[in-house]
């Protein structure tokens, strides 16, 4: 309803432009003024936010921007150890072939 009503009262002043002008430029006009105060009707405007929910709002930011943290922690920590494994078994692997290399009749 209240959409409505906006919605009328921007006609209202839209055409009472076009009627005090007169002239063939104004339908132009009349119409530009219309969509300007219609947006100007429809905006809403900044609302107040309590001290706090700006609190409970950055707090819970804080919180994810922590378990972001720590996830990407835990997956350095596991690139690190897998590497770690790897070279182990890498390691071994090389030293098995250099003992079957050294064991061979040449």
């Amino acid at each position: 309803m209240r959409l409505f009503l906006k919605f009328i009262f921007a006609s209202t002043i839209g055409l009472m432009w076009y009627r005090i002008s007169g002239d063939d430029s104004a339908m132009a006009i009349a119409l530009t003024l219309f969509i300007f105060v219609l947006s100007v009707l429809v905006m809403r405007p900044i609302e107040f936010q309590s001290p706090e929910k700006r609190e409970e709002y950055i707090q819970k930011m804080r919180e994810k921007k922590e378990r972001r943290q720590m996830i990407e922690a835990k997956q350095k920590e596991e690139l690190a150890r897998m590497k770690k494994i790897n070279k182990i078994k890498e390691d071994q692997r090389l030293a098995e072939y250099k003992k079957k290399f050294d064991s061979r009749d040449w």
